[in-house]
């Protein structure tokens, strides 16, 4: 981490860098929704070169659950099944409406504040069959693993959980595999490399030649993390020998993660491919249930399997056009959404980016 007193010189030095590299636009995309808030919430893009463009990706998992997975628990609610979920699902879109709607009218959905109270609401009402929402990456995975293994070991056959859990290193694959991308480096999730382990990261600059960093989430963190890709994106375009690589989130994140935690996501979940909002099928990018807790997978229970058809690939909001689709990768800065800022706010959201606090839209105005 940077000494604050040295904070103006790194910044300084990491402009004179970009200013000097011999391209018009040095694209730098981060792919956690806590690094997007934290650019916004900290002023970042603001003190650096107008030739530094630092670019969202899709790390909002909330922003990043297809509409499908939202009719699949609106259906639910309908059948009498109680929606346990956190609150920044509520507003999310599916073709069907939103879960605030559906509550709104009278079906039976609550928001709880942590996963363990799944288990705790499930004891107190045996006469009830609850439904958990799971949404997350490899960060809320562990936490939901465990909960899905207590109710198994207690024997809770009143709940269950949809699945909506993402993994971070197929998507990143796919990004860079395009040749539409012109990415010239990446801040990887410190928040994912504290369970994965940094070094699931390291295949960014192995196979594709971008550098990459392993990122905290306060300001000198992101600072850091960028001056690091700055000087090796310029080692790079002097023909020079790049680093490539580099975890800057050593205080909390080791080369191996969190054995353990990597240990209960695989007793518990299996991979498989995964629909992702306004991008489509990823393989190998989600995490199911597997066979032993089979009775706790809200798909097969209630028989959902037309709502994770592979085939449903396309997004997008006819009626309100919104860009959340082009916001996700990163092809559009939310300000340049035609809904943004007018028909499209926290209040009123048209997409699931400003429903999110880890959205890029809702980070981009609340700290414009």
């Amino acid at each position: 981490m940077i000494n604050n007193i040295k904070l103006n010189t790194v910044i300084n030095r990491i402009n004179d860098i970009s200013e000097d590299l011999p391209i018009k636009e040095v694209n730098i995309m981060e792919v956690c929704g806590t690094h997007t808030n934290a650019i916004a919430k900290f002023g970042i893009k603001n003190i650096l070169s107008n030739k530094i463009n630092l670019i969202s990706g899709p790390g909002c998992p909330v922003c990043v659950t297809n509409e499908s997975y939202i009719d699949a628990a609106i259906e639910l609610s309908r059948e009498g099944i109680v929606i346990l979920t956190f609150g920044d699902l509520m507003r999310v879109s599916g073709q069907e409406g939103t879960l605030l709607k559906e509550k709104s009218r009278g079906m039976d959905i609550r928001i709880i504040y942590s996963v363990y109270d799944v288990i705790n609401i499930a004891i107190e009402n045996k006469d009830k069959t609850f439904v958990f929402l799971g949404v997350g990456f490899e960060t809320t995975a562990p936490i939901i693993a465990a909960v899905i293994k207590q109710a198994y070991d207690l024997k809770l056959h009143n709940v269950c959980f949809l699945s909506s859990v993402k993994v971070m290193p197929p998507i990143l694959k796919w990004i860079l595999s395009s040749r539409e991308r012109n990415i010239h480096g990446i801040i990887c999730p410190g928040n994912v490399a504290v369970i994965k382990g940094s070094e699931g990261f390291r295949f960014i600059y192995d196979k594709y030649k971008i550098p990459s960093v392993v990122c905290g989430f306060d300001d000198t963190d992101i600072i850091a993390s960028i001056y690091f890709l700055i000087k090796d994106i310029r080692e790079g375009l002097m023909n020079r020998e790049q680093k490539g690589f580099e975890n800057l989130y050593k205080r909390c994140s080791s080369d191996e993660g969190n054995k353990k935690a990597r240990g209960l996501i695989e007793e518990v979940f299996k991979e498989e491919d995964a629909l992702w909002r306004g991008i489509g099928l990823i393989k190998a990018s989600g995490l199911g249930i597997r066979g032993r807790y089979h009775e706790f997978d809200a798909v097969n229970r209630f028989k959902l399997q037309k709502y994770f058809s592979l085939e449903m690939t396309e997004w997008g909001d006819k009626v309100t056009k919104c860009s959340c689709n082009d916001i996700l990768l990163g092809n559009l800065s939310p300000d340049q959404c035609r809904l943004f800022g007018s028909i499209c706010t926290p209040v009123s959201p048209c997409g699931p980016c400003m429903v999110s606090t880890e959205g890029a839209c809702a980070a981009f105005y609340r700290y414009r």
